[in-house]
């Protein structure tokens, strides 16, 4: 009460006798103390005029009080200041002074239980939404509802459905580690409440028709009143809140049954996601564990495989021999024949049988090829040859098939064009073409073979058209018609791909063309041999006095010839025919380089490399490996054998002289640095990994984009950026990985720092993301190191390669 005790002495001796206990505040500067020691539960201010009005304003703002229920008194007093004050209530007289303070408490006291149940619900509905297992969840829910509800027993019980017989106690008041199995017919209460799916009340239960079953069981227990709340969420039953009064005269009210509901609620929600959770993770495992057996089968399905394809490599190693031993017999005494003295008749008997052995050999070897697979079709055997004549040849063999269909073929080609390659692939290149388009031609219609030379910067190449009038290709499916298996009725989508393949193993292109009279044209291109010999003729020769000296090591003559012509030019030359000679010559001549053959009868060029390098006296001589298979540079590299440099058959000339003068500055500028990772640095190598470095990728990046944006073709460049340090070994296991998922004709760089880029040529955006995406996870699990990835498009853009490469995240050279 605030106001003076002198003239409130009648209303303080009511009070008392009412059964009030009261505190009276005279001075405001109190009133905080008192309000925190005391707790009052209602406010009377008897004072009058301006101190009325400020006693209110102290009430409103301190913490305690303002929330009470502030009433003013008027018993003594007309004041229209105290009138006016906006309180809650007056009082007039003593009379009406008890009823006002009991319903002022009565309503402070509602408003407590619902604050209070207010925050115990706030209280399950967030743990309800947490991280924690549902056993935790619900027992915290029993534990809050038993503090707001009097009741001795609650408890948490769920079904499995709605038909179920028996019910899961999972959490209870009386017993929080309590978890058993309880029989519906026990508790028809809950039973109905699970039926229904309504809340079942029993206020009475010794008098209820419902319990009529059970009650001799539950009298001797005292139980009074039964409030069941069914869990249910998205019309799926999950079980019940069970609540239980066995003590006084209380009962369910509509305060416990609305409280009560809305904790059935989010129970209900907590319980369905806690299922789902569970299921979902089952269901994961159950895949987790199918995947699992399915990699066992698939890598058991894998091992027998290599297993079938070696036990195939060693048939195919069998039959190359059985095969070609005879038919190597035949021919030779057949050529004895020719030989000998032979009447006209019986010459052109002895050529027909030599013409036919040999077109049988050459489809034996076809048919090794073939069975032999991507490996052996990765390796050429070249040699000099006449395209031209091998156009002829290929067109006259398939005239009497084109003529069964009515198709007419001739072939149109100049007198002569050499080149260096691969006779049994580059015929077989020609016939599938020349096949596929007698095929594809109209009934009675033409298919033409062209040859032509055509003129370049770097060199002459021949250019060979294989044309029909058919209906032709669709423009957008010409890039995509040397996939493999890509066909349509009429094969098996191989032999373009292997067109492909053969053409670029002789470092030519090949494309398809929509003809402008009409059908398709196939056209390749292949590097000739004689233009380049003849524009290194005319080069200035040096004096012979000082030109240095070069050792061939070759033992096909036709090979040697062509090194011999081209070498000659600029330096003196010697050859050896096998690697015991070439490394006897090497000891005594001390040549200024050698430039040798990989494989070599007697000797082979890579022990003979071991030998010269292990010697003192020819360890400073730089040697120069040539391979007809690609792979092999990777076994030089690997073996670090001191070879300061490796080429591919068949080569370029104009290459040739240059990594010949490049490897002779290197012997006379630095004789002590001959060792493969430094000379392979600086020919664009990086000696850490046998990858391109940056100086060797962007070469061939310009290259293929170059090729790219000349013939319409999609080139696509990625970069994968480590998010650390890579270890070495590391970095050497991942270019292995890379090497065996990608294409032969992609290309592969490491820039320094664990980055690696590469060129994905014929391939678009998004197929370049979608292989790069499937290499990822196999790169991060080699390294240890988390690889973000980068992919653009750089045939259609004309910004330099090298920005592009910075744009994508490379490290700036």
């Amino acid at each position: 009460m605030i106001g003076t005790r002198k003239s409130n002495d009648a209303l303080l001796e009511h009070l008392s006798e009412s059964g009030f206990q009261w505190a009276i505040i005279e001075n405001l500067q109190e009133l905080a103390k008192q309000a925190e020691s005391l707790r009052p539960e209602a406010v009377l201010v008897s004072a009058t005029g301006k101190r009325a009005t400020e006693a209110l304003d102290a009430v409103r703002q301190d913490l305690h009080l303002r929330e009470l229920r502030v009433l003013a008194d008027l018993t003594r007093t007309r004041s229209e200041v105290l009138r006016k004050l906006p309180v809650d209530g007056q009082v007039r007289n003593l009379e009406e002074l008890t009823s006002r303070l009991d319903a002022a408490l009565r309503e402070r006291k509602m408003v407590e239980r619902t604050r209070h149940r207010m925050e115990r619900l706030l209280e399950i509905t967030q743990a309800a939404t947490s991280s924690l297992e549902l056993e935790q969840i619900l027992r915290l829910a029993v534990e809050k509802v038993g503090s707001v509800i009097n009741a001795d027993r609650c408890s948490v019980v769920l079904v499995e459905d709605i038909n179920a017989r028996t019910a899961s106690v999972v959490a209870t008041l009386e017993d929080p580690g309590l978890s058993l199995d309880v029989d519906l017919a026990r508790y028809p209460e809950m039973r109905r409440a699970l039926e229904t799916r309504h809340p079942v009340l029993v206020e009475e239960a010794q008098q209820d028709p419902l319990m009529a079953e059970v009650r001799p069981t539950i009298a001797p227990l005292g139980v009074r009143s039964i409030l069941v709340q069914p869990l249910v969420c998205q019309d799926e039953l999950l079980g019940a809140l069970f609540l239980r009064m066995s003590r006084g005269t209380e009962s369910f009210g509509r305060d416990e049954r609305e409280f009560t509901q809305a904790v059935a609620a989010a129970l209900a929600n907590c319980i369905r996601n806690a299922r789902l959770h569970t299921a979902l993770k089952k269901k994961r495992d159950e895949l987790e564990l199918a995947y699992v057996e399915r990699y066992r089968e698939l890598t058991e399905a894998n091992r027998r495989l290599k297993e079938l394809n070696r036990l195939k490599d060693e048939i195919i190693a069998v039959c190359s021999h059985d095969l070609r031993a005879p038919l190597q017999v035949l021919l030779g005494h057949g050529r004895l024949l020719l030989e000998g003295g032979l009447d006209a008749q019986q010459q052109q008997s002895a050529e027909a049988m030599i013409r036919q052995g040999r077109k049988i050999l050459g489809l034996v070897e076809s048919l090794l090829e073939k069975g032999r697979g991507d490996v052996a079709r990765l390796s050429i055997e070249p040699r000099v040859l006449d395209m031209a004549a091998l156009c002829k040849e290929s067109a006259g063999e398939l005239e009497i098939l084109a003529a069964e269909s009515g198709i007419a073929l001739r072939a149109e080609a100049p007198d002569s064009m050499m080149l260096i390659g691969d006779e049994l692939k580059l015929h077989e290149v020609l016939q599938n073409l020349i096949t596929n388009a007698i095929h594809h031609a109209q009934n009675a219609g033409e298919v033409v073979v062209k040859a032509s030379r055509l003129t370049r910067p770097d060199g002459d190449v021949a250019r060979i058209v294989v044309q029909d009038d058919g209906k032709g290709i669709p423009a957008e499916q010409l890039p995509l018609v040397f996939d493999r298996y890509r066909h349509g009725s009429k094969g098996t989508g191989l032999g373009l791909a292997i067109c492909k393949e053969f053409v670029e193993l002789h470092g030519g292109e090949i494309w398809a063309e929509a003809a402008p009279e009409g059908g398709a044209a196939f056209i390749f291109t292949l590097p000739l041999a004689q233009e380049v010999q003849r524009a290194v003729q005319n080069l200035p020769a040096k004096e012979s006095e000082e030109q240095p000296r070069v050792l061939v090591v070759e033992d096909e003559p036709e090979i040697a010839a062509v090194l011999v012509e081209v070498l000659r030019s600029r330096y003196r030359v010697e050859v050896a025919r096998d690697g015991a000679e070439g490394l006897a010559r090497a000891r005594s001549a001390r040549p200024d380089l050698v430039v040798m053959d990989v494989f070599l009868p007697k000797l082979d060029g890579l022990d003979a490399a071991v030998a010269l390098k292990s010697s003192t006296d020819t360890a400073s001589i730089p040697v120069i490996l040539l391979s007809a298979h690609q792979g092999v540079a990777d076994k030089v590299r690997a073996l670090n054998l001191g070879a300061v440099d490796y080429m591919s058959k068949p080569f370029n000339a104009m290459e040739l002289l240059a990594r010949t003068e490049r490897a002779l500055k290197v012997r006379q500028g630095a004789r002590d640095l001959v060792r493969t990772s430094t000379l392979m640095r600086r020919t664009g190598n990086d000696p850490l990994t046998g990858l391109f470095d940056r100086r060797g990728f962007m070469l061939r990046l310009d290259h293929e984009v170059s090729r790219g944006r000349r013939y319409s073709r999609p080139v696509s460049l990625a970069l994968l950026r480590p998010e650390g340090p890579v270890l070495p070994e590391n970095l050497l296991s991942v270019q292995e990985l890379l090497r065996g998922k990608l294409r032969a004709q992609d290309i592969l760089g490491h820039l320094g720092e664990g980055v690696l880029a590469v060129v994905l040529p014929e391939c678009n955006v998004e197929a370049g993301r979608s292989v790069i995406g499937r290499l990822i996870p196999d790169i991060i699990q080699q390294t240890g190191t988390e690889y973000r990835s980068a992919v653009a498009d750089v045939s259609h853009d004309s910004e330099p390669v090298e920005r592009i490469l910075v744009r994508l995240g490379a490290p700036h050279p």
